[in-house]
């Protein structure tokens, strides 16, 4: 029986460096070709949080909303990583709403769309430990500003 448990452990932590190793891979790929740099003109983003990655700020003309640090491909990574990491079962997509104040920092996330109280917990703790975003403009000056991120639970990608 424990011997049984150590294999099931060992081979969980292969499965898990593997899929992290995809991961760093894919985002040292995409940093080669410059995706994430800070002196990228745009980058273009549709997150799933419904954002649009923008220009640098000094370059901001008009109102833009808040997007993840690196646009999609970096989200989407993200939320891979933290998935893997979760621990939880069960299949379903929870849509968690948030306002990105000047700072780009998250403040009064909810959950939206409800998968179940565990995936919906695990959800809402995904989001509320992203990294700062980059904040929304209005007017060329940083706003508080609404964006959203499905997290998609027990979906291959």
């Amino acid at each position: 029986m424990k011997h049984g448990r150590m294999w099931l452990v060992l081979l969980m932590s292969i499965v898990t460096l593997a899929a992290n190793a995809q991961v760093n891979e894919k985002m040292e790929e995409l940093r080669s070709r410059g995706f994430g740099a800070r002196n990228t003109a745009v980058a273009q983003v549709s997150a799933v949080a419904d954002s649009v990655a923008k220009t640098e700020p000094s370059n901001v003309q008009g109102d833009t909303d808040p997007s993840f640090p690196g646009g999609e491909v970096f989200l989407q990574a993200y939320l891979k990583k933290k998935l893997l990491h979760s621990g939880v079962s069960g299949k379903g997509d929870v849509v968690v709403s948030f306002m990105v104040d000047k700072k780009g920092n998250i403040y009064n996330a909810e959950v939206t769309q409800s998968a179940g109280s565990t995936l919906d917990t695990a959800a809402f703790n995904i989001v509320t430990g992203m990294p700062r975003w980059r904040p929304g403009y209005t007017n060329g000056q940083p706003a508080d500003k609404p964006a959203k991120v499905t997290v998609s639970f027990g979906k291959e990608n």
